[in-house]
């Protein structure tokens, strides 16, 4: 009866579990100053609404993160008379490279000025032998801390 019990405990608790993982991704050091290096097939710029956007094997690269995706529009804003990028709004086939660990999935939001992440649609999160799928996953590139939510899948190893 004793050793059935563990069992009963951690089924009763993967509901709970499955509604949002915590999960590490990147080292958390992130430098959110680092420069962007931006590479795509095109580029089209609108001054007026302060919109860019990047299409054909994009791939941004900012310090140790890497984002590649089919299209990136880049949305800047105005701070004391400079125009700064404000977010990266990614679409298509969206990989985030941090160190050794990866996601991917269909969209992708990032907020520079507070390095926070958003991945959505069939998300995979691949970090050295381990695999976890959800339906979107929250990153906070500082901390390095993330959540993967919306039916939570992994494989356990005993």
């Amino acid at each position: 009866m004793l050793r059935v019990l563990p069992v009963v405990l951690t089924l009763l608790a993967l509901p709970a579990w499955a509604q949002g993982t915590g999960v590490g991704f990147g080292r958390g050091d992130f430098d959110r100053a680092a420069p962007v290096e931006v590479a795509a097939e095109t580029l089209e710029v609108d001054q007026v609404t302060g919109r860019a956007v990047l299409s054909g094997d994009v791939v941004i690269v900012q310090g140790d993160l890497r984002l590649s995706a089919q299209e990136v529009v880049v949305n800047y804003a105005d701070a004391d008379g400079d125009r700064r990028i404000e977010r990266l709004d990614a679409a298509g086939d969206v990989l985030i490279v941090a160190g050794e660990d990866a996601a991917q999935g269909q969209s992708a939001t990032y907020v520079l000025g507070t390095s926070q992440v958003l991945l959505t649609g069939d998300v995979v999160v691949t970090q050295g032998g381990a695999t976890l799928a959800g339906d979107r996953l929250a990153i906070d590139l500082g901390t390095g801390a993330g959540t993967v939510s919306g039916r939570v899948r992994t494989t356990l190893q005993p």
